[in-house]
């Protein structure tokens, strides 16, 4: 993570927020908090999130990680680490256990699960599987210190109150109150095996309940359930109050991402103005800021674009870049984003939309699990009135994935298309190595598009990201974690 970058922000936010004025004082190189003496994780320790859906995208850890250096610079800290897998419950993770501890060893390791459990498991089927999930991690993980992550659970809407929205309200109080259940045996577990319990379902029931007192029409979670950018920062900061990490008042700025939508509900602009929060209960304050660039400008191409990786007649064309920290929407390899950044070009002619993207990154080899892919979403769809989702394959909404593979003899890149996969047909492409990583390009024609006519004067919903090796980094245009199943808060690229 860009430290520098975030210090400078934050400077930035004094007249928002007074109470960092006297820790701004300090010299600049001097810590803001003392790591807590009596934390029962200690400085230098090893700390993994195991669960599920949620904690999979590293985002607890990144902001846990990312919080610590900055409020306890040049002092020695804890450092998290993530492991989840989807739909995951306290019972069905015992076989992947051994896959999960691969990373280690740890010296604690923090589970949480309960999400998926309260709609299959009475709260006593969860206490006794997670009695067995305990047992199981105590055999193979002898040395760790053993905790329990309250389930955040369901996220209610703000906008219960609306005559439309009962239905949906009624069943999201239903599952918040399945989740609450979970919780209170997550406790008395905790207690009956003798290790910590980290109260996250208490503390996000705070800022809820705040949320609705001070009338914010704001969402921290994609879809009732899963985190969204700004979600994952408020929670990975409890999760840290509740290890007994209280600073001062600190405020980071955030992409709002698609905290605006309602859970994807509500057609939004990610233009929107600048929005602070800031919670009695929770020491994290943040400002939700609208991304840098959310157009791309797509002119007619100066000179001729000759598909090679050279993108040396690009020059002069404006490029929008995604880079930490504002735009890491996944880090599974705790405190490595700042090492990785993308940025996009883009232009056409009378056949083809062209894009171009220069990647850094350490590391072009090919992942273990999957390949690095950058993602181009496009919205042609005709009807733009409700949410568009790829995985229901909508007509017209097609995700782009484009694979570099320098695995050969020679250099190759590869096309993967999800959703209308007819928008897809003859796609080109080329990569090249470059001194920092790789740079790609790729022609799409425009007659591919049969809902909408793409031409000069035609705008797109657009958004595109970066899922490096393995996706343990993931760098992404708008800050949306929900680009795949919402195209709320999508950009716009707009053909000239």
């Amino acid at each position: 993570m860009d430290m520098k970058n975030l210090r400078c922000k934050r400077l930035l936010l004094l007249a928002w927020l007074p109470v960092l004025a006297a820790a701004r004082l300090q010299a600049a190189d001097a810590p803001l908090y003392v790591w807590p003496a009596d934390c029962p994780i200690k400085p230098g320790e090893r700390v993994l999130f195991l669960g599920d859906s949620i904690v999979a995208p590293g985002m607890y850890a990144h902001v846990a990680n990312a919080l610590v250096d900055e409020l306890c610079a040049d002092q020695k800290t804890p450092t998290f680490f993530s492991y989840g897998v989807a739909g995951a419950t306290a019972q069905s993770i015992v076989p992947e256990l051994s896959k999960a501890l691969k990373g280690g060893p740890y010296d604690w390791i923090l589970l949480n699960y309960g999400q998926n459990d309260s709609g299959r498991f009475t709260p006593e089927q969860f206490r006794e599987h997670a009695k067995a999930l305990l047992a199981e991690v105590r055999k193979q993980a002898p040395q760790a210190r053993l905790g329990w992550i309250s389930v955040a659970g369901t996220e209610p809407t703000p906008y219960a109150d609306e005559k439309d929205q009962e239905k949906r309200a009624q069943s999201q109080r239903e599952a918040r109150d399945k989740c609450a259940a979970i919780a209170a045996a997550t406790k008395a577990l905790c207690a009956e095996e003798k290790i910590l319990y980290v109260p996250l379902h208490e503390k996000f029931e705070e800022v809820l309940k705040e949320r609705d007192a001070q009338g914010l029409k704001v969402c921290f979670t994609m879809d009732g359930v899963h985190p969204n950018l700004p979600g994952n920062w408020l929670l990975g900061a409890a999760i840290l109050q509740g290890l007994g990490f209280q600073p001062d008042a600190w405020a980071v700025e955030v992409l709002h991402g698609d905290a605006f939508s309602d859970q994807g509900r509500l057609a939004m602009s990610s233009r929107a103005k600048p929005l602070s929060l800031r919670f009695d209960s929770l020491f994290l304050c943040l400002r939700l800021v609208p991304p840098p660039v959310d157009e791309l400008v797509c002119a007619p191409a100066r000179k001729p674009v000759v598909l090679d990786g050279d993108l040396a007649e690009w020059d002069g064309v404006p490029a929008s870049t995604a880079a930490a920290p504002l735009h890491v929407t996944m880090e599974l390899m705790p405190k490595q984003a700042d090492r990785y950044a993308a940025s996009v070009r883009t232009c056409h002619d009378e056949k083809d939309l062209f894009f171009a993207f220069d990647v850094r990154e350490p590391d072009l080899g090919e992942g273990t699990w999957f390949p690095e892919i950058i993602e181009v979403f496009l919205d042609g769809r005709k009807d733009r009135s409700t949410s568009g989702n790829v995985w229901r394959k909508d007509p017209g909404l097609t995700q782009f994935c484009f694979h570099r593979d320098f695995s050969g003899a020679a250099p190759a890149a590869k096309v993967m298309v999800n959703g209308d996969v007819a928008q897809g047909e003859g796609v080109r492409t080329a990569v090249r190595k470059s001194a920092e990583g790789y740079t790609l390009e790729a022609a799409i024609p425009l007659t591919n598009f049969k809902q909408v006519a793409v031409k000069s004067g035609t705008s797109l919903p657009l958004d595109w990201a970066v899922s490096f090796t393995d996706q343990a980094i993931n760098l992404d245009w708008l800050g949306l974690m929900s680009r795949s199943s919402s195209t709320r808060g999508y950009g716009q690229l707009r053909l000239e």
